[in-house]
């Protein structure tokens, strides 16, 4: 057997070197995203933050690289052992930043509060006026109903979003869905710690299914965008049948299954004429979508459907109702639709960024007093 024989000084010298090393990585990372909870069950959820750990630059020329390109790392850490209905606080990295609290979902009918909002790509000085005043309300959770960034595979753009959103997400839980502009982008997934791009969760006696309509980026051939409609499709439907006991069936997605802007034909996905069957069939309560940049209520066949692109993106016009007298309200405004549920009654608002009242809907659950 061979021993090696090493100068206890340059022992020394190479641990000194590596610590020095170690130190030097760690130094040039900071923290861009979060923290912020996604994933809770009664008694889980996930802690995630955005680690920027180095940059590239780029350039037309060699010597003129003005381009900096920032590689991005989301950390995480899950927690286990929780109770449900409660608040549990934390510090997920060093400083008062690292701080954050959010509610568990509670077990059976409760109360709560959360809030609908989406399309927060651009204009963020109106996306950072959204979040404040959503902020103020201490939802329990928040839903995003996608095109969270003008383009997910820009990493300059994820640090400003999270920037932008930092106040609320460190005190509440985010549950956001696929919207165009993130091009299925595997940042997406690895942020938010999702597996797939559809997925549910229940908060009380409420149940929510988590669409993605944006098709054309989930593959570049027709066959694999057919399958993926296929699986995402019956996937929905043993959701939503398993879930009939739920006061109420949210559903969620980026494009709307109807909307007055029907000028800007690629609005209205080619697949939703199937959804509608089963939203219509396993009575879901309301459909929540973003895409157009303004607020529009739809109500056909006992389901509300809700258009929430008020988070910043440039405002659409409010065109013409559509006919057969399904359109209740259409407003181009930055706005918010926050909601409260008390047993099996749910409350929605939709709010304008400078404080009135869009409109007022009231729900009450199948069978319900």
């Amino acid at each position: 057997m061979l021993v090696s024989r090493q100068n206890p000084f340059m022992k020394l010298k190479l641990l000194f070197t590596v610590l020095c090393l170690a130190v030097s990585s760690y130094g040039a990372e900071r923290v861009v995203g979060g923290p912020y909870v996604v994933n809770p069950a009664p008694r889980a959820a996930t802690i995630g933050w955005v680690v920027e750990t180095s940059d590239v630059k780029v350039g037309a020329e060699a010597g003129k690289m003005d381009r900096t390109v920032s590689v991005l790392r989301g950390d995480k850490v899950s927690l286990t052992g929780l109770k449900p209905g409660t608040t549990v606080y934390y510090q997920a990295f060093a400083g008062e930043e690292g701080k954050g609290r959010f509610k568990t979902p509670p077990a059976g009918r409760a109360s709560f509060k959360f809030v609908v909002f989406g399309d927060t790509r651009s204009r963020h000085e109106l996306h950072r006026k959204v979040i404040e005043a959503i902020s103020n309300l201490d939802p329990d959770f928040v839903v995003h109903t996608g095109d969270l960034v003008n383009d997910g595979y820009d990493t300059s753009l994820w640090p400003t979003f999270f920037d932008i959103e930092r106040e609320l997400l460190r005190k509440t839980v985010f549950f956001p869905v696929l919207g165009n502009h993130e091009r299925d982008n595997a940042r997406f997934y690895e942020f938010f710690d999702v597996k797939l791009p559809y997925y549910s969760f229940n908060w009380g006696a409420a149940h929510f299914a988590m669409l993605d309509s944006d098709v054309p980026n989930v593959a570049s051939g027709s066959g694999a965008r057919e399958r993926f409609w296929t699986e995402q499709t019956r996937w929905l439907e043993d959701d939503l049948a398993r879930n009939q006991k739920a006061d109420f069936r949210f559903v969620v997605m980026h494009h709307p299954a109807y909307t007055v802007n029907i000028t800007k034909g690629a609005h209205v996905s080619q697949e939703t004429p199937v959804l509608v069957l089963l939203f219509e069939k396993y009575k879901v309560a309301a459909v929540f979508a973003g895409h157009d940049h303004n607020y529009q209520h739809h109500l056909k066949n006992g389901v509300h459907y809700i258009v929430t692109g008020g988070g910043g993106a440039p405002l659409a016009p409010a065109e013409a109702p559509l006919p057969g007298n399904i359109t209740l309200r259409v407003e181009s405004v930055e706005h918010y639709v926050p909601i409260e549920v008390e047993g099996n009654r749910a409350h929605i608002r939709a709010i304008a960024l400078d404080g009135h009242v869009i409109e007022t809907i009231e729900l009450t659950a199948p069978g319900g007093n």
